[in-house]
């Protein structure tokens, strides 16, 4: 069974995630941290994706902690530059794919408007939602034409050859960018989403008992993780 949390409880944790990126973190609360947002896939119906996001944080430590340590080689060293960068990013990756899953772009907009932001961000904040999507159904849909066409089937075909990459995908897909969200822009206010009437969504927008735990959890996270440093 799914448990499902209110867009702006997940804001909060993506919030907490971008909070602790910059401070710095201590180990425990990094664990903490990370263990929470397992439990929060887990909660959510995500499993295989939890798992998978767990799994490589233990890898970076196992890494960070067990075995470069102990390397005697300057250019294998610099390898824990990117076990820690990629480390203190994994938690701000993991929150916002948890905000992002099992929550349609309409009721994001509907929690914004709940929280009474201004339409100078929400609309922005609209096309930014939508744009990304489509940005990926158009990558998705040149890689399948690249493939009939017997172009770069394999991914790596793709690191091979970078010029080509940036011809065939790069190039097509920066040119469509300024229509895509040109387009989005005229059908979020053709939609009315600029009215500053009253709005009415399809999706109930309320903070449930699992949103208040999360958001106390976070809170008691933050004041304690500074508190012990």
């Amino acid at each position: 069974m799914r448990i499902k949390f209110d867009p702006r409880s997940k804001l909060c944790t993506i919030l907490f995630a971008s909070v602790l990126l910059m401070l710095h973190l201590s180990f425990p609360l990094e664990i903490f941290f990370v263990t929470l947002l397992f439990f929060l896939f887990l909660l959510n119906g995500d499993l295989k994706k939890g798992l998978i996001y767990y799994i490589i944080f233990w890898l970076l430590v196992l890494g960070d902690y067990f075995i470069l340590p102990y390397v005697q080689n300057t250019w294998l060293s610099l390898l824990s530059f990117l076990f820690v960068g990629n480390r203190r990013l994994l938690p701000t990756i993991m929150a916002a794919s948890f905000g992002m899953s099992h929550t349609k772009i309409s009721e994001w907009i509907a929690a914004l408007k709940k929280m009474g932001l201004p339409f100078a961000i929400i609309i922005p904040l609209t096309v930014l939602f939508r744009f990304f999507p489509t940005v990926i159904q158009d990558f998705k849909s040149i890689r399948s034409a690249m493939k009939y066409r017997g172009i770069a089937v394999t991914t790596l075909d793709l690191l091979i050859h970078p010029l080509q990459t940036m011809e065939y995908i790069i190039i097509p897909i920066l040119m469509s960018a300024e229509n895509t969200s040109l387009d989005l822009s005229a059908a979020a206010l053709v939609r009315g989403i600029a009215n500053p009437g009253k709005h009415t969504s399809v999706y109930e927008i309320k903070l449930r008992v699992q949103d208040y735990l999360l958001i106390s959890v976070l809170i008691f996270a933050l004041i304690g993780g500074r508190w012990l440093q």
